[in-house]
């Protein structure tokens, strides 16, 4: 499966080995992000573990496969581990593409335009992309999902991601509101509070770089605070905790949620995956710079 993202199988299929060897044969309608264990009367034995041809020191654990004629063979150079009574093997892989796209990818550590143009039917970039889509600004995003190929264009991934293109095109000022530890609730221009721009701080009480950041961002807002108001939004699902940190943290701005009513919610509507995640906003609710861990360039 491929987590957020449409087309998505939990499970495909059990195949019985004989003699250390099995035969699949399958087809997807897209790629997948696909794990294979080992099975003794239901019970997970056995991992298989497949090794980066372009940086042998890595093993994924899922690879990415389509319609394509895949060989697995275990590599017996490297021992066989054992964890919690799972035996994982590390296995070489031949005859996939995106298996090699999906890994020789990741080296650069971001997507990027000239990514696509090599492989604009990749659906393993596509995947890629959605899961920068938080760092990418719209302008890249338009730019970088208009290169793929029509048929990666007709998946149901590609719909999820232009979905998400089209919610962040309308602005983050429309659906804004969101509510105190003590309820009180906040629409976009009293978070606004008459300021020029809006940080909105993604974050979560179980998140230590979250909590680490927050002496800065309240320098931050002692030097710039008659130009941009700041908004913590949480992600928590848990309101006590939440409202524990808050006040332990005392930032002087507003923080908000959808707890205790929706634990999910601020996920849901900011796409929101990774903590700390930093949004400007300018004063029509327009993305002006977004920050966190994943790069896009």
């Amino acid at each position: 499966g491929n987590g957020e993202l449409g087309d998505t199988i939990i499970k495909a299929d059990t195949i019985d080995a004989k003699e250390g060897k099995f035969e699949h044969h399958f087809k997807v309608a897209e790629a997948k992000l696909t794990n294979f264990y080992l099975l003794k009367k239901n019970k997970k034995v056995g991992k298989l573990g497949f090794i980066n041809k372009f940086n042998t020191k890595s093993t994924w654990g899922e690879i990415s496969l389509g319609n394509e004629n895949v060989t697995i063979n275990v590599d017996s150079v490297y021992p066989t581990k054992e964890y919690s009574g799972i035996k994982h093997y590390k296995v070489t892989y031949e005859g996939s593409n995106e298996a090699d796209v999906q890994m020789k990818s990741t080296q650069g550590g971001a997507i990027s335009a000239e990514n696509i143009k090599e492989n604009p039917g990749s659906y393993s970039l596509l995947y890629k992309l959605y899961a920068s889509k938080e760092q990418c600004t719209l302008q890249q995003l338009k730019e970088f999902s208009s290169l793929f190929s029509d048929r990666v264009k007709k998946s149901v991934s590609y719909k999820v991601l232009q979905d998400y293109i089209n919610k962040i095109e309308i602005g983050y000022d429309k659906s804004f509101s969101w509510v105190d530890v003590n309820n009180k609730r906040y629409n976009f221009e009293q978070a606004k509070n008459g300021k020029q721009m809006l940080l909105l701080v993604f974050w979560a009480s179980w998140c230590h770089p979250c909590r680490e950041e927050i002496p800065q961002l309240k320098k931050f807002y002692s030097d710039y605070k008659d130009k941009v108001s700041i908004v913590s939004l949480s992600i928590d699902d848990n309101f006590d905790k939440w409202k524990t940190a808050v006040e332990m943290e005392n930032m002087p701005w507003l923080n908000l949620s959808g707890l205790p009513k929706n634990k999910t919610i601020i996920k849901k509507e900011y796409s929101i995956s990774i903590v700390p995640t930093l949004i400007l906003l300018d004063g029509t609710g327009q993305i002006l710079k977004k920050v966190n861990n994943i790069k896009c360039y």
